[in-house]
């Protein structure tokens, strides 16, 4: 079973190591770590897709559609309602971690969740708003994007591969150029968003 699920965890985007270290806490009998995963990586799927158009359809209904018409930057809202979801699952986070302490109230008993092992034995889940950052999808562990990124998002496909192929290979000043032909702006300008993108400001 454990290779199932090590198997299935990392299809969902579990790094290899966590996904056999789950894997190992379950042949004890031991589901905490599979239940943190899980749990918080649910909460994640739950985050709007930065890089996707903003589909009324699906989420804001009227209202983000009236946003928009009135001219509203679709970047700046998907901006706006992914920090308002990253706020949120963190406070669910905390909740289920510590419900009395996050509302303030002097609990007589202990209140925690608990997962019992194959021996009956039941023990806390470990701690969940704790880890929720490491697993942002975006890699910026709950941080809103810069503009550069957001720029980026909105770049064609074959534009961002070629972009990030000089990023990786250090040529900044080619992808300074090739980001001014693209995005516009001064070269200065240009340079300051690909050291952005680059991690080296």
């Amino acid at each position: 079973m454990s290779i199932h699920i090590t198997t299935a965890l990392e299809h969902l985007g579990t790094p290899p190591d966590t996904a056999s270290a789950i894997g190992r806490d379950l042949e004890r009998g031991d589901a905490r770590s599979l239940f943190a995963e899980l749990l918080l990586r649910g909460l994640w799927a739950n985050v709007i897709d930065e890089t996707q158009p903003l589909d009324p359809a699906r989420s804001g209904g009227p209202a983000l559609q009236r946003l928009l018409d009135s001219g509203a930057d679709p970047a700046d809202l998907i901006d706006l309602m992914r920090e308002t979801q990253v706020d949120l699952i963190y406070n669910v986070a905390q909740l289920i971690d510590d419900p009395a302490e996050v509302l303030g109230l002097d609990a007589p008993l202990e209140l925690s969740v608990r997962l019992a092992g194959t021996e009956g034995n039941a023990a806390p889940v470990y701690s969940l708003h704790a880890s929720l950052m490491e697993l942002d999808p975006s890699g910026r562990h709950g941080e809103p994007r810069s503009l550069a990124e957001r720029q980026l998002q909105q770049l064609d496909e074959s534009t961002r591969a070629q972009l990030m192929e000089l990023l990786a290979v250090r040529k900044l000043s080619a992808a300074a150029a090739l980001w001014k032909k693209q995005v516009g702006g001064d070269l200065a300008g240009a340079l300051a968003a690909v050291q952005d993108l680059s991690g080296q400001r």
